[in-house]
């Protein structure tokens, strides 16, 4: 059994790249780390530390038009007491985007739509989060306790950790906001 990969980049030849050449006392030692629960980085090293970036995510596009319009929809179908936050996930159109529920990377986003009056429960989680209003009056958020009023084109930061709630008051707009957040590279950890 090897990971080696198939075609061999010439440029692996250097010293400071991995080029160990199986033995069959070396393939006894990958049996044994196996049994262990452990493997050989050099067997994998060129193909974990590429020459240039590779990603497994694709290009994606969400116009605003279009995902306002499920942001929106979202506020008649789904209450937010029964959500928690009613959040219109962003999705890398990549199996690795779906996969680790990504926009790309080790990243989260979303769009959230709130009406006037609501908000959602204060909560924290392990992941930074970052906010981005994109239209509305009347948002805010509490963050561990200091109350920050957001409009249109303001962004705000949450540190991991921090307890916080988002809200709309009463006397203010519809506001939708992207979120963005480091869920999977938190939960990967």
């Amino acid at each position: 059994m090897t990971d080696s990969p198939a075609v061999i980049d010439p440029r692996d030849d250097v010293l400071g790249r991995s080029r160990v050449t199986d033995t069959p006392e070396l393939e006894a030692f990958y049996a044994e780390l196996a049994g262990r629960n452990a493997g050989a980085f050099w067997k994998r090293a060129n193909a974990i530390e590429p020459w240039e970036p590779e990603t497994r995510y694709r290009p994606t596009l969400w116009r605003y038009a279009d995902m306002r319009a499920m942001c929106l929809r979202a506020l008649d179908l789904v209450k937010p007491e029964e959500a928690g936050r009613r959040v219109v996930t962003l999705l890398n159109d990549s199996d690795a985007g779906r996969e680790n529920v990504a926009v790309c990377g080790w990243l989260f986003s979303g769009m959230q739509a709130m009406r006037p009056g609501e908000i959602t429960p204060a909560h924290r989680h392990t992941a930074s989060a970052h906010r981005f209003i994109m239209e509305g009056k009347g948002a805010y958020t509490v963050v561990d306790g200091h109350h920050i009023t957001l409009g249109a084109n303001d962004y705000v930061l949450t540190p991991g950790g921090c307890w916080h709630d988002h809200g709309v008051v009463a006397e203010g707009e519809v506001s939708i906001c992207q979120d963005g957040l480091d869920i999977p590279l938190m939960n990967s950890l």
